[in-house]
């Protein structure tokens, strides 16, 4: 994950198969700096937004099949870019429900 090369964001665990867990705390503070990033929201890849919402890309194909969630934009080779600021209000406000 780029947040955690770039010292952005620390697993607050790490299994021993290598897989990283965050708290809660520090992925919601985490999304709300995305908000913050002085070109304003980013597009992100698919990857990035599983990644940031924490399922898997399979999960997230899922959600966009089923209509629950929208990509800002789909290339012509048929990626999908989503928009960070609006994946991590989508964040934000799942933590609150």
């Amino acid at each position: 994950m780029r947040a955690v090369a770039r010292g952005l964001l620390h697993p607050a665990l790490v299994t021993p198969g290598g897989h990283r867990r965050f708290s809660e705390r520090d992925v919601i503070a985490f999304a709300a700096g995305l908000q913050d990033e002085p070109a304003g929201a980013r597009l992100i890849s698919t990857g990035e937004a599983a990644r940031l919402l924490g399922v898997s890309q399979p999960t997230l194909n899922r959600a966009v099949r089923n209509g629950r969630l929208r990509p800002t934009l789909t290339t012509p080779g048929g990626h999908r870019r989503f928009d960070s600021a609006e994946l991590s209000a989508a964040l934000y406000l799942e933590s609150t429900a």
